[in-house]
Formats: structure tokens, sequence, C-alpha cells
């Protein structure tokens, strides 16, 4: 079969002329799919900008979309090279992952699209594919590093704002994770976006990218470099040292002032600590908790801590209204006005086993809401007030400050027993995890245990 006039139908356009090759040779496109690196028709109407031929093609040899031609390009790189935008769009929405596919040097369409400054198709390549923003070339360089790499610093510019626009808005789960991850991306240099752009001594560059939260000003690149150490460096009188500062105001520091920051080996090598071991026991407690088990938690915990608190405001037999009631039925002195109508100890023993609820309830959410995974400070301001307004209530309907007193040491007392019997309890099934149990291989390998099997423990995760 002429191949010429396959390409002459890709190239016109002529979806007719295609199908007559085919009439002709049936497996015209799979002897092409057979060549490992071919200019294929997709090449051949991506290049040319025939929208309709390259639909017609993606429906017929879905797999030309993902092969390299000779120079390691695929239909949607040379698409985005030739400015093509409405052919590369449909192309996308038939297959969004085409974005993210790696072909000369590792570069991807959206790499492609930042180092040809194609910005809106740089826009478009996010909105179809997020994930994108995080791919790499095999230099390590990221769509950051490609932008302030830019010969015209000015459309680099532009570029950047596109590209840390997107980054700074993104919403997603792992949002934080995937800043952190393409701020920071180092190159085959070890170089970051932030020491590039200093090393170009772009001062609206620098500025951009400092606005991340999640930015490290004091990663050092292959030649034991910080930002402020390349800034310092690449000093020049029209400067004035403007990324200096603005590099010293977001915590930069010089290598020198950094030689005793541990290495991951460090860390890993050091001693256990207490808080540690617990940190690490507590995260594997809590790992197997399913969605719909940490919420029907959350929900029994809010109950009790409704229930328990709702008994402060409302204490069983009211409270006084006239400062006449407590003492008469206690035989003691009057009662303050606001104060519980109950003889003090029932009070106490009310206060001491309330407040115990009160305090385990809150812990048990406090511990549901962070699952031991991640910093529960931030979740304090929601509690303290509570806590604070519990203790008010207690001030005002107490009989008196002994029995308030009495009532809080004695529920701190019970809640450090509780504590101490759990450790027991812990220390106790320690002691039977180290017995062999019964005689099964798959038992005293850890792969499972009879309590799984009969369906009585939760399935742990298994490392296959």
């Amino acid at each position: 079969m002429d191949q010429s006039s396959l390409e002459a139908a890709a190239k016109s356009g002529n979806i007719d002329l295609l199908y007559e090759l085919i009439h002709k040779d049936p497996y015209v496109l799979v002897k092409i799919d057979n060549v490992p690196f071919v200019d294929t028709p997709l090449h051949v109407a991506a290049v040319a900008g025939k929208t309709e031929f390259a639909m017609e093609m993606m429906n017929l040899k879905p797999s030309f979309a993902r092969k390299l031609n000779a120079d390691g390009l695929t239909p949607l790189h040379l698409a985005v090279d030739h400015g093509n935008f409405w052919l590369v769009l449909e192309v996308v929405k038939i297959d969004p992952s085409l974005v993210r596919l790696k072909g000369r040097q590792g570069m991807t369409p959206l790499l492609f699209a930042v180092s040809r400054k194609k910005i809106d198709l740089i826009s478009e390549f996010f909105l179809v594919c997020p994930e994108s923003i995080v791919d790499a070339n095999v230099d390590g360089e990221n769509a950051l590093h490609i932008a302030v790499k830019n010969n015209d610093q000015r459309e680099g510019l532009i570029v950047l704002k596109v590209l840390m626009g997107w980054i700074l808005r993104l919403c997603q789960k792992d949002a934080e994770w995937i800043e952190t991850r393409v701020i920071n991306r180092r190159d085959k240099d070890g170089n970051t976006p932030l020491h590039l752009a200093a090393f170009e001594n772009n001062r609206q560059a620098t500025k951009l990218l400092l606005k991340s939260s999640k930015i490290n000003v004091n990663i050092e690149n292959k030649n034991g470099l910080t930002v402020l150490d390349v800034a310092v460096l690449q000093r020049q009188d029209n400067n004035r040292g403007d990324i200096e500062r603005m590099v010293k105001s977001h915590g930069g520091e010089r290598s020198l002032s950094l030689v005793k920051i541990k290495t991951t080996s460090d860390l890993l090598g050091s001693r256990l600590t207490w808080a540690e071991s617990r940190r690490t026991k507590m995260i594997r407690s809590y790992s197997w908790i399913s969605e719909e088990r940490r919420n029907a938690l959350l929900v029994v915990a809010t109950l009790i801590i409704t229930a328990t608190y709702q008994t402060v405001l409302q204490p069983p037999g009211g409270v006084s209204d006239s400062g006449e009631s407590g003492g008469a039925i206690s035989g003691e002195s009057q009662g303050k006005v606001g104060s519980a109508v109950m003889a003090e100890a029932y009070f106490i023993l009310l206060w001491l086993w309330n407040s115990v609820g009160f305090y385990l309830a809150m812990g048990l959410t406090l511990r549901l809401l962070s699952l031991g995974q991640e910093s529960m400070f931030w979740y304090y301001p929601l509690f303290v007030p509570l806590f604070a307004a519990y203790y008010v209530a207690g001030e005002v309907i107490s009989p008196n400050s002994r029995a308030l007193t009495i009532g809080q040491v004695g529920s701190v007392v019970v809640l450090a027993i509780w504590w101490l019997v759990v450790r027991f309890w812990e220390w106790i099934q320690s002691k039977r995890t180290k017995m062999r149990g019964p005689k099964s291989g798959l038992v005293w390998e850890g792969f499972t245990t009879l309590d799984q099997a009969r369906g009585v423990a939760p399935k742990q995760y298994v490392i296959r």
C-alpha cells in the first residue's frame, strides 16, 4: 500500500480517501501500528490541524494517540507545538491522560505547552487533567522550572503567574501535598524553581514563588547552596539585594548555618522516644477504623458530650432560686442562689462521674477527628470554650467551693486510674502477642489470626 497516499489523506483531512485505502488493504493501519516509532496518520493530521480526520483516526486506532514518532513525540505534542488549539481540545476530551504522556526527554504535552508559552492550552490541560502539574522531565524539571528558565523573563513571568495561580487555588484532598511536591521539586542539579529565580536575578518570579506557604527556602542544591547563597553570589548593582531581603524575610539562611540539621538517616538511626512510640501505636490502633465506624463513634461521643453538658445546665432536682433549698435538705447551711438542689454528697458524686464521661467523650472526639495522623492543635479552639463554660456552670450550680473541688479532684483521680488500667491491659496484650498462638504458619507469620478468620477482629492491611 502506498504510504504517501495515506499521508496525503491525513494532510488534506480527506476521510473518504482514508476509507478507500482501508478497502484496498484492511491491514493498512495495523501495519503502521506495528512499527515502534513512526509518524502515524494521526501525527500528520495533528501537524496539519485536521481535527475531523484526527477524531476519525482516534476512533479507528486509539493506540496511535500514544505512539511516538522517530523524534519521540506523540500527536498531542505536535498539535501543541503547531498551535492547533481546537484539535488539542478534542484529543484530550477523548483521553485526558494523554496530557501526562511523556515523549522526548520526558516532556509531557503540558511541559511542552509551558516551554512554548501556550498559556491557553496550559489552563485547559489543568482543567482536564489536574494531576499533570506534578510531572517532570528527565532532568527533573517541572513546569515551574521551565517557566523560570524562559529566555524572555517577561513571557516566562506570564506563564509562571498561570502556574502559581493554579497551584495556590488547589482545593482537593491532597492539595497541600501537591503544592509541596511541585514548589520544592529539585532538578538534576538540585535546584528548585526558587534557586533558578535567584540565579536569573528574577525578582518578580521570586516574589511569586514565595507566595506559597509550602515553599522551603533552605533546600540545598547539589553544590550545597541555599537560595540565599545563590542570591548573594548573583548579587548585582541593579537588584540592590532585593531577592536577598525577600528570601530572608521568609526564613532563608546561608548554608553554613544549616550544618547542624539532622539527615533522615540520623533520625531513623536515633533512639525511639517514648512520644514517638506512643504516637506510632496510636496511629496503628486507629488505622483499621472504617469511615462508617468512625462516624458512628463520633455520633456516640457527641451524644455523651451533649448529655453530660445538659446535666450541668439542668441538674437533677433543679436549682435554688432563693437560697433556701440546698441547706434544708442536707441539714447544713443554706445553698447559694442558682446552686443545685441536692445534698452535697450527691452533688460530688454527680460532678465526679459526669465530668469523667464529659472528658472521655471530648478526648475520643478529638482523637477521631485527627485519627492520630495530624496535629490536634487546630481542633482545640473548638473545645476550649466548651471546657471553660463547663467549669463556669460548675461554679454556679455547686453548693460550695469545697464540693466542686472534691468533685474535680475525684474525676481526675478516676481518669488517672482508668489510664493506668488501660496501660496495664496494653502490657498484658503485648505479652500475649509474643506467644506463638495456635500452630499455623499463617498465624505465626502475622498473615492472619484465628479471630480474623472467624470474623471477630477487623481485617488488617497486608503487604503482599
